[in-house]
């Protein structure tokens, strides 16, 4: 149950938000392109906050530049607790990766992580292997033939399979979309021939459309028990994981970050949120901005070893 009812008698009159705030609508910017899971999460939790804040909560989709725009965009706006960011693994990798980056990462606070999940590597029909190590071989003997797509530079997609190349010593070409849904389109149409996907793409697998090797996480998923583990191939270092969490401005006051955090928290612990992040094979979670900061610095400890290895960058 939320901890602030949603019963808008009460939140629906802006003079009894706590300081005047929310004062007009509040922008969630995605810095993905529309019909990605971050985009859908982040329309999962809108319709949810404005009806909490009696403000509209807006998606701002603001792809681009392995997802720098749209997070700059939120980095540089006004401390005032108007504008939120609903990041993935780009927020992770960005730092490690870009050169130029346009924001400094130390201007933005995390809020609230509340959803994890490991990714499934897709092939195309036309790669012809049905184990790990009969596409290893594949791969050695043809390179580059593997063709990865991803959701951009430096998202989950294309760090998981820097990762796998990495693992597995095979050359690989990397095509980078903006988002996920153009990516899987392509992949689909096999333009491009692998993909790291979330467990949601199993239904293409299923009617035969793709083919699905390996799920990048320690145990089998429950909503796709049908495809084994990296690990059960021998690959045990082949453990990648993406997640879904709310930032804000850093410079945003101590308890307006709180205030905000304890509703995203309280929205994130519904029945209903929870059953989304579920029934896509995430695991659902609610947590604090001390649990969700630690977890980014275990993140850019893991990854930062990855991108130095593999020699990335954007």
């Amino acid at each position: 149950m939320l901890r602030r009812t949603l019963l808008g008698s009460l939140l629906a009159t802006p003079a009894l938000a706590q300081g005047g705030w929310p004062q007009r609508g509040v922008e969630i910017v995605v810095p993905y392109a529309a019909g990605g899971p971050t985009d859908r999460y982040a329309r999962e939790f809108a319709p949810r906050l404005s009806e909490l804040w009696g403000q509209p909560a807006v998606v701002a989709n603001k792809p681009g530049g392995a997802t720098a725009i749209g997070t700059a965009a939120a980095a540089h706006a006004p401390p005032d607790g108007h504008t939120l960011l609903l990041a993935s693994f780009g927020i992770v990798t960005n730092p490690l990766m870009l050169r130029n980056l346009p924001y400094d990462p130390a201007a933005l606070a995390p809020l609230c992580r509340f959803a994890l999940g490991g990714a499934v590597l897709y092939l195309h029909p036309s790669v012809p292997a049905r184990t790990l190590t009969e596409l290893v071989a594949w791969a050695k003997a043809n390179p580059g033939a593997l063709r990865f797509g991803s959701s951009g530079m430096g998202s989950s997609p294309h760090i998981s399979a820097e990762l796998f190349a990495w693992a597995t010593g095979i050359e690989m070409l990397h095509t980078p979309y903006r988002g996920s849904a153009p990516a899987l389109t392509d992949l689909l149409a096999g333009h491009v021939n692998a993909l790291f996907d979330s467990v949601t793409t199993m239904r293409f697998a299923r009617d035969g459309r793709l083919r699905a090797m390996a799920i990048a996480q320690p145990r089998r998923n429950a909503n796709a028990p049908e495809v084994p583990t990296m690990a059960e191939q021998g690959l045990p270092q082949v453990v990648a994981r993406t997640f879904y969490g709310f930032f804000c401005p850093a410079a945003v006051p101590a308890p307006l970050r709180e205030r905000i955090a304890g509703d995203l928290r309280d929205i994130a612990a519904s029945e209903p949120i929870q059953r989304a992040i579920r029934d896509d094979g995430l695991e659902a979670m609610a947590e604090t901005p001390a649990e969700f900061a630690a977890f980014l610095a275990e993140q850019h400890a893991l990854w930062s070893r990855v991108v130095r290895e593999r020699n990335l960058s954007l």
